[in-house]
């Protein structure tokens, strides 16, 4: 059998670990599906879902722990079922397009083309963190469609999603409400939904969507999470100089 001396084997450990970058690059991955079904181009009036995401280039299980992430988020906003059956984003797209055409036969005289638009990008990449951010817009029918903004957060070594906990120091919640009273005109003593809002049980929470620019910190409330769906979306962004002493990263 034929012997490795230590210097090679050292040699090759070195060469495994430096397969995937500190940082990862980010590409794009894009998918669209149009139904034919009383599709007239023209008049830009069809069903269709559009994907234009980041997607982690190189090959690599950190690379691949973050393309997953990313798929299973964009599957979550598109389908809202607590379980879904989609293994990836190209069967998602055909469900969609299939579930409109089917409606539009059962239901011809409520036929309205359906849409989903799902736009991401990168708002940060650095050796401490991967911000990305998606905005989605989708009209299934009904009285008006719905927009979100949402925001995914990476260790960049591992791939892994980075919590709330993760991210922030305890003492950030409280600046946070802090920064969003005074944004919006709610005394320090009075109820946090005295000006309307509905924060549950009348307390303060931070966002499921917390999102990092280089310089600043966004949190974002969603259409109907704080507020009506006539409120549409709530953002607040902290200077970066200003909440970075309760960033952990």
């Amino acid at each position: 059998m034929k012997k490795f001396s230590l210097p090679l084997i050292l040699l090759l450990l070195l060469s495994a670990c430096k397969s995937e970058p500190a940082i990862p690059e980010f590409g794009s991955l894009i998918i669209d599906e149009i139904s034919e079904l009383d599709c007239d181009p023209e008049e830009e009036n069809c069903a269709y879902i559009s994907i234009n995401i980041p997607w982690a280039k190189e090959r690599g299980s950190r690379n691949k722990r973050i393309n997953e992430n990313i798929e299973q988020h964009v599957i979550n906003l598109v389908d809202f079922q607590e379980k879904n059956n989609f293994n990836n984003l190209r069967d998602l797209s055909k469900s969609f397009i299939s579930n409109y055409e089917s409606s539009a036969t059962d239901f011809p005289e409520y036929n309205i083309p359906w849409e989903a638009s799902i736009e991401g990008r990168v708002l940060s990449s650095n050796q401490n963190l991967i911000s990305l951010e998606f905005d989605l817009a989708m009209f299934t029918g009904g009285a008006h469609g719905f927009t979100s903004i949402s925001f995914l957060n990476f260790e960049p070594a591992t791939g892994n999603i980075l919590s709330h906990d993760d991210l922030f120091t305890s003492e950030f919640k409280n600046y946070a409400e802090e920064i969003f009273r005074k944004e919006y005109g709610i005394p320090a003593d009075d109820p946090i939904n005295s000006t309307g809002y509905f924060f549950e049980n009348d307390t303060f929470h931070l966002p499921d969507n917390i999102g990092f620019l280089e310089d600043k910190i966004i949190l974002r409330y969603n259409a109907y999470e704080v507020a009506s769906y006539s409120e549409g979306g709530i953002q607040l962004e902290i200077p970066m100089d200003e909440g970075g002493r309760f960033v952990k990263i």
